[in-house]
């Protein structure tokens, strides 16, 4: 079991690990990469799954992103403390077919981390994405939220 901090360099290393190229972002690997990095467990209350994708221009750039989230929960005491997120997120640049996609899936919702892998597996926007599209730029973050 690691602690939280430790998360994000980990996942980092089981995706250099892969071959994954940080310049030249492979989605399917990612996916891929990600998927294995839950196997590692986090010290943590609660350890729960999101993805989601949607287009976006907060930087002036029209972009569509494609988001793996590992939220962490942190309890003092047996009392909630802190929420923690890591991002692993894959920009593409926005096309017509893109533009109006958004949606996301908790693990919540699901009745298994395998339920959950499964059904943003057969999602049309993943499979979608995944199958035609190459990302420009990837980046990994983790912080409290």
């Amino acid at each position: 079991m690691i602690n939280a901090n430790e998360a994000k360099e980990i996942l980092i290393r089981m995706l250099n690990e892969a071959g994954f190229n940080f310049d030249s972002p492979n989605p399917k690997l990612a996916w891929k990469t990600f998927k294995e990095f839950f196997n590692t467990k986090v010290d943590c209350a609660d350890d729960a799954l999101l993805f989601q994708c949607g287009g976006y221009d907060f930087t002036g750039e029209n972009l569509f992103y494609l988001e793996f989230v590992r939220q962490f929960v942190f309890e003092t005491d047996g009392e909630y403390d802190h929420m923690e997120q890591l991002r692993f997120t894959l920009y593409f640049k926005t096309v017509t077919e893109l533009k109006e996609l958004e949606t996301n899936l908790w693990s919540y919702d699901c009745d298994s981390v395998d339920e959950f892998f499964s059904k943003v597996e057969n999602m049309n926007y993943f499979k979608m994405l995944i199958e035609n599209y190459v990302s420009v730029k990837c980046e990994v973050k983790q912080g409290e939220i």
